[in-house]
C-alpha cells in the first residue's frame, strides 16, 4: 500500500498535516498487527477455544473500530450509525469474557477435603481453649 500522502494546498496547514500523519502511523501499526493475526485464521480450528474467542473478539473490535474511523473520515457521525451499537455489544462481550477468565483464576474450596477435615475432627474447640467438655465451672469465694 502506498502511504505517501500528497497534501497539495493543505500542506501549509500544519495541524491538518500532523493529524493525517498521526492517523497514517496508527493505521500502519494496525496493519502490522492484523498482518500477524490474520494468518491465524487458517489454523483457527486447531486453536484452543479460549484462543479462538480472544481472536474473534480482537478481530471484531479492530474491524469495527476501523469502520468507525472510516465513517469519521467521511464526515458521517458514527454516534447515529449502527456501528455504535455493534461496538458496545463487542465491548460487553469482552467484559463477560474477562469475567469468565477471572473466575477461572479464583481459588476454589475442595468440598470433599473440607468434609474430611470436619469429620476427622482436626479442630476441637474444647482442646483449643483447654477447657473440659461439659464440666461445671466452679467459682470459689475468696474472702480475704
Amino acid at each position: 500500500m502506498d502511504w505517501d500522502l500528497k497534501y497539495g494546498e493543505l500542506s501549509k496547514d500544519a495541524d491538518f498535516v500532523n493529524n493525517c500523519e498521526n492517523l497514517k502511523q496508527n493505521l500502519i501499526e494496525v496493519q502490522k498487527v492484523l498482518d500477524q493475526l490474520l494468518p491465524l485464521k487458517e489454523h483457527y480450528d486447531k486453536l484452543a477455544l479460549p484462543a479462538q474467542i480472544e481472536l474473534d473478539l480482537f478481530l471484531a473490535f479492530a474491524l469495527n473500530s476501523l469502520h468507525w474511523i472510516n465513517l469519521r473520515i467521511q464526515g458521517i457521525d458514527p454516534m447515529k450509525h449502527p456501528i455504535k451499537d455493534e461496538l458496545q455489544r463487542i465491548k460487553a462481550t469482552m467484559v463477560k469474557w474477562q469475567e469468565v477468565k477471572d473466575r477461572e483464576k479464583r481459588p476454589t474450596v475442595d468440598i470433599e477435603a473440607a468434609k474430611r477435615f470436619v469429620r476427622s475432627g482436626l479442630y476441637d474447640p474444647y482442646k483449643a481453649t483447654a477447657k473440659p467438655q461439659n464440666k461445671k465451672i466452679r467459682f470459689e469465694d475468696n474472702d480475704d
